[in-house]
């Protein structure tokens, strides 16, 4: 979107996200939750979301429904934007709630619209905020653009692969490495299992963290790969299936010839789609191995569908149908420590849950991790919470006596 057109049509990824929003309960939708050190006045938070939103531009953009001509980016009317601890005008495709802790810090509450936000740029949407708040020299020094129509720009492809199976020979990633000395479960850093709803999740802390990406490391897997055949195996046995589809959402922020146009904030994603086949009660380490092949094979093959919108909804309406059996959405959003930048140091409990949307049984599984800590969550739709609850947790702390030692 250049500067002052203030309007421009959504790309086929951003469609599908707005359509399923829509249709599916809000299917998408990021909510992050973190703390800061210190209780900050309303006046001083008030002040500093205003600046946020004339920093971001995005965040003053509305969806508009053209009918034939599709879905388009449209420019609100300006406004003041009070924030309280209830959720904001629901207008607006974000709303942030702020209130007090008994501790004395100030917990943040941030709700996503996925059309203007992905998993990875979560940090990058915070920090101007944080900039703003604490009044960082030299921060934002002018607005950021809304990124361009994906569909306009010259596709190249993803670059290395990432899976951790199929990598060339000689790779860094592909050699043994010893497993952290690990003294069980109570090492004094605890894990924090919560469930709220249909939201299950699970922060470990930085020394399981890191036994747990050992564990995988030794045996050529990555911890997203592992935890998805896990949930994808309960999956299918919850639902009777032989094959669950799993879709996972990956940056493409440096797959088009014109990544300069493209910004840090924004939903700039490719949903790489793969129907794995499941075994219950199998072995998780040989199945996570074949899963990872499937998914690297359907990422180097998938290529942009620049679909006309009426084409994206009729997609997202069959599957609000319920077409196509159960599905496992996966982002892995990796740290938001660099996002954040000085920040890091003020913040606790950085959290982003995607919400699933819908009745139909699934999952929508994000990761990222913060100051060296791993955080999964895990939005589940159908009545398979605590199945999930179960198998993650176990999973993640390497509980399960399916693991191979």
């Amino acid at each position: 979107m250049s500067r002052g057109e203030g309007v421009r049509r959504l790309s086929d990824t951003e469609a599908a996200f707005a359509y399923a929003h829509a249709l599916l309960r809000g299917s998408g939708r990021l909510t992050t939750t973190f703390t800061v050190n210190g209780v900050l006045a309303p006046e001083r938070v008030e002040r500093a979301v205003e600046l946020w939103v004339r920093r971001l531009p995005l965040l003053s953009l509305r969806i508009e429904d053209a009918g034939g001509a599709g879905l388009w980016f449209r420019k609100g009317a300006p406004g003041a934007f009070p924030v309280h601890e209830q959720e904001a005008d629901g207008e607006r495709l974000w709303r942030l709630s702020v209130g007090q802790t008994p501790v004395g810090t100030t917990r943040f509450s941030l709700t996503l619209h996925p059309a203007i936000c992905d998993g990875y740029s979560v940090g990058r949407l915070v920090r101007p905020l944080l900039d703003a708040l604490f009044g960082t020299p030299g921060a934002c020094p002018g607005e950021q653009e809304l990124p361009p129509d994906l569909d306009g720009l010259t596709y190249e492809g993803g670059g290395a692969c990432g899976c951790a199976v199929c990598m060339p020979s000689g790779s860094p990633r592909r050699g043994k490495r010893a497993v952290t000395p690990y003294a069980g479960d109570s090492d004094g850093q605890a894990e924090e299992v919560g469930r709220a709803g249909d939201v299950v999740t699970l922060a470990l802390s930085a020394y399981a963290t890191r036994r747990l990406r050992s564990w995988c490391g030794t045996r050529q897997l990555t911890v997203s790969g592992f935890l998805t055949t896990v949930l994808a195996d309960a999956l299918a046995r919850e639902s009777g299936c032989t094959e669950v589809a799993v879709a996972t959402a990956v940056s493409l922020r440096r797959s088009y010839a014109e990544r300069a146009l493209i910004t840090e904030p924004g939903c700039v994603l490719g949903v790489v789609r793969a129907a794995l086949r499941a075994s219950p009660g199998g072995d998780p380490v040989g199945g996570a191995r074949a899963n990872a092949a499937a998914l690297c094979a359907a990422g180097r093959a998938w290529r942009p569908e620049r679909r006309a919108h009426a084409a994206v909804r009729r997609a997202v309406e069959r599957a609000a149908a319920g077409e196509g059996g159960v599905e496992l959405r996966v982002t892995d959003a990796g740290s938001v420590d660099t996002a954040l930048g000085p920040h890091a140091g003020r913040v606790t409990g950085f959290r982003t849950v995607a919400a699933h949307g819908g009745t139909r049984l699934g999952g929508t599984l994000q990761l990222s991790s913060f100051k060296g800590a791993l955080t999964v969550a895990l939005a589940v739709g159908g009545p398979w919470v605590a199945v999930a609850e179960r198998e993650l947790t176990e999973a993640a702390l390497l509980r399960s006596a399916l693991l191979p030692v």
